[in-house]
């Protein structure tokens, strides 16, 4: 599908639906179709969000952008982004007990193109669980564990590959909203995260006709970690202006021997090597929510980064629905 039809068949099924909430101020479904840019990748994303939620959700005298999360209810959600080369499919879901504690999960594929040594596709599946807490009707901490392990074989013209990998992560995330009289009020956020990404990969070529091999099998272990504050402020329910700190630490370890095989000689090299950096990334933006109608809403999105001395602009612009 191509986007230009996928923009098409989303405004057509908003405009032929007949379901609105009791009050204006009140939904259960969220549709969003949205297009994000950034002057480090000239394709652009584009995305489609829908989110269906357990009980009527009320966005009156709260940020806009807030009011899911300001509610706490349980939720269910599927997401379709696709770039020039890239598709992705998600799927999730929270429950929220009356208590006020929370599980959920999700499913993700993401399919590029070109990406491996002998066919022109690649997919990866990633699965998600988390849970939490809400301490109070505006403040939230979750923690999130998602993980996703590959086995690729391929064999093509005396070729032979195959790539091992596993990837996990854990996130403690702390979210609070504290609302203002005189404006609506600030969004904190804090989070720490760790990554472990393993690999292990084998490849071996034989030329013909001296039965000429060469292998190469290599281990890597990256292991990264983020610390991340973030704070916004609600000038009005429309209208935000944030910043985000974020502290990244990798750790990469790499091992690997190559082995020439001919009819004479046997060669092996061994080689290892490990890395560490760490680097501080800042950035700025802007936010405005416009609800021009009782469902349907526009949103744009200006942000700026900073990493060391390179800077990297984004904007968004997106549709939302709300009924």
């Amino acid at each position: 599908m191509t986007k230009t039809s996928l923009s098409l068949a989303l405004m057509l099924a908003l405009i032929s639906s007949n379901s609105f909430a009791e009050t204006a101020d009140a939904f259960q479904h969220e549709v969003e179709l949205g297009f994000l840019d950034s002057s480090e990748n000239s394709d652009g994303l584009l995305n489609l969000n829908y989110s269906y939620y357990f009980e009527p959700v009320n966005q009156a005298n709260v940020p806009y952008a807030l009011a899911p999360f300001l509610n706490q209810y349980s939720t269910i959600a599927a997401r379709y982004a696709v770039t020039d080369y890239q598709d992705l499919y998600n799927m999730a879901g929270e429950y929220v007990f009356d208590s006020k504690f929370f599980i959920g999960g999700d499913y993700t594929r993401n399919t590029t193109e070109g990406i491996t040594l002998f066919n022109s596709d690649d997919s990866s599946n990633f699965y998600g669980v988390n849970l939490g807490y809400y301490f109070t009707k505006q403040s939230k901490l979750t923690l999130a564990y998602s993980w996703n392990s590959e086995d690729v074989a391929e064999q093509y013209d005396g070729r032979y590959y195959s790539d091992k990998n596993k990837n996990d992560v854990i996130k403690l995330d702390y979210q609070h909203y504290l609302p203002f009289e005189s404006i609506s009020g600030l969004m904190l956020n804090g989070f720490i995260l760790n990554s472990s990404i393993k690999n292990n990969s084998d490849y071996t070529l034989v030329l013909e006709p001296d039965d000429h091999i060469s292998s190469r099998t290599s281990h890597s272990e990256n292991s990264v970690t983020v610390l991340g504050v973030n704070a916004d402020w609600y000038i009005t329910d429309s209208w935000s202006v944030g910043g985000l700190y974020t502290y990244f630490n990798s750790d990469y370890d790499f091992d690997g021997i190559n082995i020439i095989t001919t009819p004479d000689t046997v060669v092996n090299d061994n080689y290892s090597f490990s890395d560490s950096n760490s680097n501080d990334t800042y950035s700025i933006n802007t936010r405005y929510f416009w609800r021009f109608s009782n469902i349907f809403s526009a949103k744009a999105s200006l942000e700026q980064t900073f990493v060391d001395s390179d800077s990297q602009t984004s904007f968004g612009i997106a549709i939302n629905a709300r009924f």
